[in-house]
């Protein structure tokens, strides 16, 4: 999905181009998209006006007295071509910038990128009038030169530089160019095997063994990777070269061998660390891969986290494995559910349901049996496929509707394995089965999944316990990405006919509760995924949960794509905190996106900013989760507030008294 990366190369600045007529320019720079990471770590795209008005000139003004940050934004600007907007800034920065060749040499690029070849050149002299010349000033004093229409004195100048420093990407790269535009290959083959003779070149190295592994020649090739990597491993672009020219001819173990035991995640950079995932992915290294993995997620870096996600999933998906025979006499007990998952083994949020009547109609929801080749009455435990997502999906979704939408009393039976895993039956619920329900309800939502060439089929059934009859009977066919419309329907054919035959009236009763008027199929993969987390409850089942970052990952996309919905928010924040309470290191990295989400629900008022309390009792250490618990008024809801007292017994420190707890 995302290649290899290298670091490109930048072309030497010529004399500037006529500029557009205004309308033309004004017209294309309306038209431009600019890339943009949110907190959250989406990658999006905004209008290149909007990212000028809204977030460059804003930063540009915050950071006008912090030199590395203002030289950051100047130099990302020029990538855009928006020189004419920093060029203040530039100004700005050759004032205060302690490193005096990069102030300057910055103010003069963006006088070159504005046509101003007079105005650089006089820069450029002053800053070695300050400071002497050095191989950086020089390269730049001949790109000024250079275009002043002098190329041979162009050239001296850059031969001087290059003697002065002969690693620069730049100047190298220019130099060998011209050479072999003037004299050809060989020549510029040779200048740089004189040039790597010096005990201070590295650079020369690393083109020579550009060059040999793009001829064919490897070993010449990586005996130059090894001088340029043993001279300079850190603080260049070496890694990167070299990551990048291997992984695209596919010499994916000489990658690995040469730059993984190099790689440092705090200084290098994180281009090569997704060159080493790439290269960990495609020679099938999961474990290694995984390791990695974790010390760059450790970096907490929303830029960082949509990439990252993507080779986590790829490393739970090579390692996945479909539910298999239960190899053993498991303990298999019912788990039962009275409430949706997300508000379970939270300390009592009964708060978060509305209140039921008493002697109402009894309804059980059981899992869908999963129908496929396996004997009938054949049962299976482990990792969930789509099959097993199905299977609970349904019941769970008709689980929280029947709870925010009626006052009937339903509960959902889940077979569970050993404390903690998924059991799947291979053939639907018996007439004995039925019969032994009928002690405690009345009636029962059942039936089966079945994988059917490119897609699924559900049989759902609704069946009145005392009789066994089927009252009603739904029947859809699907292919995966419509199993949010499918489900959707088959519910609302089930809740119709449950609202009927029990004289109920099914319909929300609180304003919190709605289903999500978009991204149906993420929803109900949430619950699916949210339902695996909650029974590793303990450190010791959290071992076998599959995907863990990636849960968290998915419901912190699913609050933040739907932000009106509440149950997807309580799915996000309600997860992390049981991640903490079975003390998961991985939590950490969502500390920054959750406290930013929290923050947005109570300015805006939200419901789910109650909340607010079990996040900071996630993340005890956070002050800017202090100073909003401080901030919030009392709530006199005497249900919530004694939930808040009851995070105690759940979380070492008690961030908040009842009587802070937020509107």
């Amino acid at each position: 999905m995302f290649g290899f990366f290298k670091k490109r190369k930048n072309p030497p600045i010529t004399p500037p181009a006529r500029p557009a007529p205004p309308s033309v320019s004004k017209l294309a720079t309306e038209q431009r998209l600019v890339s943009v990471v949110d907190a959250y770590g989406r990658s999006f795209q905004i209008p290149l006006e909007q990212w000028r008005r809204d977030i460059l000139k804003p930063n540009l003004d915050a950071k006008w007295d912090d030199p590395e940050s203002l030289y950051s934004l100047v130099i990302s600007a020029l990538r855009d071509d928006l020189a004419l907007d920093v060029e203040r800034a530039s100004a700005r920065l050759m004032d205060i910038d302690p490193l005096v060749e990069r102030g300057f040499v910055t103010r003069a690029i963006v006088q070159l990128k504005l046509g101003r070849i007079q105005d650089a050149g006089a820069t450029l002299r002053q800053a070695i009038a300050k400071i002497g010349e050095t191989g950086v000033l020089l390269t730049n004093q001949a790109k000024v030169i250079s275009a002043e229409g002098h190329q041979a004195l162009a050239m001296s100048t850059l031969d001087r530089s290059l003697e002065l420093d002969p690693n620069q990407d730049n100047g190298l790269g220019w130099r060998v160019a011209e050479l072999t535009e003037a004299a050809g290959a060989d020549v510029a083959q040779a200048y740089l095997r004189t040039m790597a003779e010096r005990p201070d070149a590295w650079r020369p190295q690393l083109l020579l063994g550009q060059r040999a592994i793009e001829a064919g020649a490897r070993e010449d090739g990586l005996a130059w990777f090894d001088q340029a990597l043993n001279r300079a491993p850190h603080g260049a672009d070496v890694m990167l070269a070299v990551s990048g020219e291997l992984g695209k001819k596919g010499l994916l173990n000489d990658l690995v061998q040469r730059v993984a035991p190099l790689y440092d995640e705090r200084r290098d950079d994180i281009r090569v660390g997704y060159n080493l995932l790439q290269a960990y992915a495609e020679l099938g290294d999961a474990s290694t891969g995984r390791d990695l993995l974790e010390r760059l997620f450790a970096l907490r870096q929303p830029a960082f986290t949509q990439h990252l996600q993507y080779y986590s999933k790829t490393f739970d998906d090579m390692t996945a494995q479909a539910p298999k025979a239960l190899s053993h006499e498991p303990e298999i007990s019912i788990m039962q559910m009275k409430l949706p998952p997300w508000l379970l083994g939270m300390q009592d949020m009964e708060w978060a349901a509305p209140l039921r009547g008493q002697d109402r109609p009894r309804i059980v929801l059981l899992p869908l049996a999963a129908i496929d080749d396996s004997p009938a009455g054949f049962a299976r435990s482990g990792r969930e496929d789509e099959l097993g997502r199905l299977s609970r999906g349904l019941p769970l979704f008709l689980l929280e509707q029947l709870v925010y939408c009626s006052d009937l009393d339903v509960t959902l039976n889940l077979p569970v394995a050993d404390g903690h895993n998924l059991v799947l039956f291979g053939c639907a619920a018996g007439d004995e089965e039925l019969e032994f329900l009928a002690q405690d309800f009345d009636w029962a939502v059942e039936g089966e999944v079945t994988h059917i060439n490119d897609g699924f089929k559900i049989v759902c059934r609704l069946r009145r316990l005392s009789d066994l009859s089927t009252l009603k009977r739904v029947e859809r066919s699907f292919i995966e990405q419509g199993i949010g419309e499918a489900l959707t329907g088959i519910s609302g054919e089930v809740l119709a006919a449950i609202g009927s035959y029990t004289s109920s009236s099914i319909e929300p009763r609180v304003p919190m509760y709605a289903l999500p008027a978009i991204h149906a199929n993420e929803y109900l993969s949430a619950l699916g995924q949210y339902l695996a987390l909650t029974l590793a409850g303990s450190a010791n089942a959290r071992d076998s949960l599959y995907g863990e970052r990636n849960i968290y990952g998915w419901l912190q996309t699913l609050a933040v794509t739907v932000p009106d919905n509440e149950a997807s928010q309580f799915m996000y924040f309600t997860a992390l905190a049981k991640g903490r309470r079975m003390n998961s290191p991985i939590i950490d990295e969502f500390e920054r996106p959750a406290v930013q989400r929290i923050g947005e629900l109570v300015r805006a008022g939200r419901y789910s900013a109650r909340l607010l309390p079990l996040l900071a009792a996630t993340y005890p250490d956070n002050a800017e989760l202090g100073d909003l618990l401080a901030s919030t008024k009392p709530l006199g809801d005497n249900a919530y507030s004694a939930w808040c007292g009851r995070l105690a017994n759940a979380f070492p420190v008690v961030p908040v008294p009842p009587s802070k707890a937020p509107t």
